[in-house]
């Protein structure tokens, strides 16, 4: 977000230094809006060389800088075809805002967006100042908001798994970790499953492999149904599946797994389910839950194992 940021300072400043430096619009004050504009590339410069030092809240900070600093700048250029020019840019601050931010928080820097030009226009005493406002904030309401959608669709397509609509790995990853640190922070419970179909290469090689899709997605189907509505069922690939637990021990964690076998008595499945002590990394958590279903495996299937605190990869 902070290098998105830096670029977004660095285009603008450039672009309006380069329209003072060719044949321009009458402006009021140009030497003060270029000094304004050329105040953007060292912004730009210092946010992308500490763009991995900067904490989140500060990306807040860089697009209210963004939508003030143009507004001055609109003040200086005065009224006119100028200040209609210089306007487009507040569409890229809303751009940026819906690309990363929630749209909640989107609408928000949108609003102060139009606050700050608003005044502007005001200061300015702009003719037809607020048709100008209008066209500038829907088109940057626009555009923001298709970009958000885009985005969000995007980001929907890449963690679901296709077949089944379930998360893909990506997602059950990012979930995990995600609920682990809000897990160390309340200091609430973890578990993790890992799932694997009993026979299933058998059935394909037997009944093909549109019979095993469709199997597949009826035991999501029927998983889904007997789940709560915080936990997060993925198919990380091919037969297998996991289960991020959150506010879940281990007790409630294998009721929750005899539920899923009650729902589909026709098939079945190995388990491995893994607990979290309290401090380990994601990755260790699955490595523990992945070497109980392998243990669950060499059983015989149709079985579920208990991680121990202790069990890691060689």
């Amino acid at each position: 977000m902070a290098r998105a940021a830096a670029v977004m300072f660095a285009a603008g400043g450039s672009l309006a230094l380069l329209t003072l430096a060719v044949p321009h619009w009458h402006m009021a004050h140009p030497a003060a809006a270029a000094a304004v504009a050329a105040l953007a590339l060292p912004t730009a410069l210092v946010v992308y060389l500490l763009a991995d030092h900067v904490p989140g809240w500060a990306f807040h900070v860089f697009l209210a800088v963004a939508s003030i600093q143009l507004s001055v700048g609109v003040y200086f250029l005065g009224s006119g075809a100028a200040m209609a020019g210089a306007s487009s840019y507040y569409t890229w601050i809303s751009i940026l805002a819906f690309y990363f931010l929630p749209r909640r928080q989107a609408l928000l820097h949108l609003g102060f967006m139009g606050l700050t030009f608003a005044v502007g226009l005001v200061v300015v005493g702009a003719h037809g100042g607020p048709a100008l406002w209008v066209a500038t904030m829907g088109t940057a309401a626009a555009g923001g908001l298709v970009v958000g959608q885009l985005v969000r669709r995007l980001r929907q397509v890449a963690g679901t798994d296709v077949l089944t609509g379930l998360a893909n790995r990506r997602t059950w990853e990012e979930t995990l970790e995600r609920e682990l640190a809000r897990a160390w922070r309340q200091r609430l419970p973890v578990s993790v499953a890992v799932i694997d179909l009993d026979g299933f290469k058998a059935l394909n090689d037997r009944a093909g492999h549109q019979a095993g899709d469709l199997l597949l997605k009826e035991i999501s189907a029927a998983w889904g149904e007997v789940m709560r509505d915080e936990d997060v069922l993925a198919r990380p690939g091919g037969d297998e599946f996991g289960i991020v637990l959150p506010n879940c021990p281990q007790r409630q964690a294998l009721q929750i797994l005899d539920r899923l076998r009650k729902k589909t008595p026709e098939l079945t499945f190995s388990a491995g389910l893994a607990s979290w002590d309290g401090s380990e990394h994601a990755s260790a958590l699955m490595e523990r839950a992945d070497i109980a279903l392998y243990r669950a495996k060499n059983r015989g299937g149709n079985d579920t194992v208990v991680a121990g605190l202790t069990d890691r990869g060689a």
